[in-house]
Formats: structure tokens, C-alpha cells, sequence
């Protein structure tokens, strides 16, 4: 299996009327996994029940989060690790910054090497539309 991807036009950020369009190769998504999908799925590789699978992920979602509020990386292995970053606004002296100067938290996940490694031999393939099918009426075809 492979990515499919399509040429996306983009024009020029910051140019008056968006300037020269350029084109750019961009994802075409498919229907997302959800989360039902994916616990059938590891039952079905596994010894555990579709309940005990679903069990581990809603600990996991509640148990990253508590240690992120907590100012901790959470280091999952193979799998990648979860830190929280911040984004303040910038003063002159040290000082004058406080909990104020903060605007916003992200999570930030960065995959492990194993992670990276398996998406290391990805193929890319240029997506075609199907052509649609015509419609042939009786004044069509005079």
C-alpha cells in the first residue's frame, strides 16, 4: 500500500492578490481509523478481549495528560515520547515574565526510532480521480 498524494495550489503568503500559484504535493486523506477500529483490530492480533484493549487506552489517555499537567515527558518507548511546550509572550528582563506571559500549551509527540524506522520505506503514489461516469440524454446524442 502506498500514500496517495495530489498537486495542491498555493499562492504566495504576504503577496497583494496571493501572487504566482504554485503547486504543492499534498495528502490525499482517507476515511480516519477510529478508535472502536483500532481496539477490534489489537484484539484480534492479541489474547485480549476488545473490552481489556479498550480498557489499557482509556487508562493510557487519562494517564498522559495527568503526568503532562504535572510537567512530566512521557517516554513510551518504541511507540515515541509526549511533552508539553509552551508559548509566551517575550519580555526585556526576567522579571516581567509570568504565569500571564504564557498564551498556550500543545502537546507535542515525537515518534521513536522503531516509528520512524517503519515509515522509512513509505511509497507515494500520484492520485487520478476516476473519470465520472456520462450521462448520455436523448437530446445528448442527436
Amino acid at each position: 500500500m502506498s500514500i496517495l498524494y495530489k498537486a495542491i495550489p498555493r499562492t504566495e503568503p504576504g503577496v497583494v492578490g496571493g501572487g504566482e500559484i504554485k503547486y504543492y504535493a499534498g495528502i490525499v486523506r482517507e476515511r480516519e481509523v477510529t478508535l472502536r477500529e483500532m481496539v477490534k483490530e489489537i484484539s484480534s492480533r492479541s489474547t485480549v478481549t476488545t473490552a481489556d484493549a479498550m480498557a489499557v487506552i482509556e487508562n493510557f489517555l487519562e494517564l498522559v495528560p495527568k503526568f503532562l499537567r504535572n510537567g512530566r515527558n512521557v517516554n513510551m518507548g518504541q511507540l515515541g515520547r509526549f511533552k508539553v511546550t509552551i508559548h509566551s509572550k517575550g519580555y526585556k528582563t526576567p522579571d516581567e515574565v509570568g504565569n500571564y506571559s504564557i498564551k498556550r500549551n500543545k502537546i507535542s509527540f515525537w515518534p521513536g526510532m522503531e516509528m520512524r524506522e517503519n515509515m522509512g520505506d513509505v511509497r507515494y503514489t500520484k492520485y487520478t480521480p476516476a473519470p465520472s461516469p456520462r450521462v448520455f440524454t436523448n437530446q445528448s446524442r442527436e
